[in-house]
């Protein structure tokens, strides 16, 4: 009986850290990102990239999405979602998923389903 007791609680305890941990990450990402690297490339001098998240609850939030290549801008709107570390983010009806490995208040880091690491930058 005391075993079962301690697995639920550790079970408990697992899903209350990752909870507060999806939660710390969706704080820490509202705001305005420029994407610095993708898979350790720099966006061309022409080019740039960047996202705008703004939370909605704890776990799910809107943005836009910004791509700048010479002087014409496309922005499309996005919906995003943080469950157990990983950052679901749909644009235009497609689905990216990304692994957050690193999020300070100065740096962002994901690696998508591709294995290549975005960094982030706040604008």
């Amino acid at each position: 009986m005391k075993k079962g007791l301690l697995v639920l609680l550790v079970a408990i305890i697992a899903v209350v850290s990752s909870c507060s941990k999806d939660a710390k990450i969706n704080r820490r990402l509202d705001g305005e990102w420029k994407v610095v690297t993708i898979g350790g490339v720099a966006p061309e001098v022409s080019e740039s990239y960047s996202f705008k998240f703004t939370k909605v609850d704890k776990l799910t939030g809107t943005g836009t999405f910004t791509y700048t290549f010479l002087t014409e801008s496309f922005t499309e709107p996005l919906t995003y979602t943080v469950l157990d570390e990983k950052l679901t983010v749909i644009i235009d009806g497609e689905v990216e998923i990304f692994t957050v490995t690193t999020y300070e208040k100065d740096r962002m880091e994901m690696i998508d389903t591709d294995g290549d690491i975005w960094v982030l930058d706040p604008k």
